[in-house]
């Protein structure tokens, strides 16, 4: 009888690459949830220096959805103009409360490559073999993959969301779950096609931290000088794995309120940014009867941008109108992100 679970945990520990602590947080945790923050270790993006509170105004009747509660919601912001209009907290949410942002990172990441694009630290250009070169000695392929092509999920490299029995061997659990993300993330990719294609892809953007560090450019100083910057009201945190590295795809934990100024930065003065993000993106992903682009991390819906991370995570900026509003939530909620973006771009549309 003993032989049966010896043989099913060597054969686990071996799809997992011999790495124990990674298979039990595979099988132990499974799928994703908000609260994984809680357990995984992290490091703090402090409050900025000189935080900017934001005038509040008159939240028009209407806006706030009454089923946030019942929907899974945490938080949900209405902002324009730079004046904060509606605000709604349940579920264990609040002003200074922090929660998962999931794929929203995605954009502080692109944001961080931008400022050290600025300082020519490194270039959208330049291939990503020039920072990390023993990706080209895995496959010679991989100097076609520049870093404007990782930020815009048109890199090449494969990536399968699936997860599926032995569950350890999977993209996405080597990813959210790894013990040393930039060693997964150098390792485990393989080119699936030449770059162009769309294909949304959770090693992009750890690779980019990586050819980040390589050039000198520590990613959580990035990030803590653009909080600083935004006049942050409120300390955010990245959650990071066991050396230190952080989850570049999913790991900021931010307030709704903190969070809205990332979107703001769409609706200010030109910069590498602001420019590049708003070049026109091209159709990505059809979800149903929805169309969407996505460009330098951001989906775009019609003429809105809008950030989506799992479980209920989106932020929608809407430049017509000079509106952001961000809504967060717990897992374990159906409603799918296209639908609550969908919901959130037509409140757009009425402010």
């Amino acid at each position: 009888m003993w032989l049966v679970p010896v043989l099913l945990f060597g054969f686990l520990w071996m799809r997992a690459g011999f790495d124990a602590r990674y298979m039990i947080r595979v099988l132990w945790h499974r799928d994703s949830s908000t609260s994984d923050y809680r357990w995984k270790d992290s490091r703090v993006i402090p409050a900025s220096s000189h935080p900017r509170p934001r005038p509040v105004g008159t939240c028009p009747a209407g806006v706030v959805d009454p089923d946030l509660a019942t929907s899974g919601a945490l938080a949900f912001v209405a902002i324009k103009d730079g004046t904060l209009l509606c605000e709604w907290y349940g579920n264990g949410g609040s002003q200074t409360t922090p929660a998962a942002a999931f794929s929203i990172s995605k954009v502080v990441t692109a944001l961080v490559l931008a400022r050290a694009v600025d300082a020519h630290a490194v270039s959208y250009e330049a291939p990503i073999t020039r920072y990390i070169p023993e990706l080209a000695s895995r496959d010679p392929r991989f100097e076609r993959v520049t870093l404007g092509s990782l930020v815009d999920m048109r890199s090449g490299i494969g990536f399968d969301e699936a997860t599926h029995f032995p569950w350890v061997d999977g993209d996405s659990p080597a990813v959210y779950y790894a013990t040393d993300l930039a060693h997964t993330v150098t390792t485990k990719p393989v080119i699936a096609e030449p770059p162009g294609t769309f294909l949304y892809n959770d090693y992009a953007p750890n690779l980019i931290g990586v050819a980040l560090q390589r050039a000198g450019v520590q990613p959580l100083d990035g990030a803590r000088a653009l909080w600083d910057e935004l006049g942050a009201e409120d300390p955010a945190l990245w959650s990071v794995d066991d050396r230190g590295f952080p989850w570049l795809e999913s790991g900021f934990v931010a307030t709704a309120r903190d969070l809205a100024r990332v979107g703001e930065l769409l609706l200010g003065p030109p910069s590498t940014y602001v420019t590049r993000t708003r070049e026109a993106t091209p159709i990505a992903e059809t979800f149903g009867d929805v169309a969407m682009g996505y460009h330098d991390a951001w989906w775009r819906l019609d003429d809105d941008f809008v950030a989506m991370g799992r479980h209920g995570q989106v932020m929608v900026v809407a430049p017509k109108n000079r509106v952001v509003l961000v809504r967060l939530g717990l897992s374990g909620h159906p409603e799918t992100n296209v639908s609550i973006a969908r919901r959130l771009a037509h409140i757009a549309s009425t402010l």
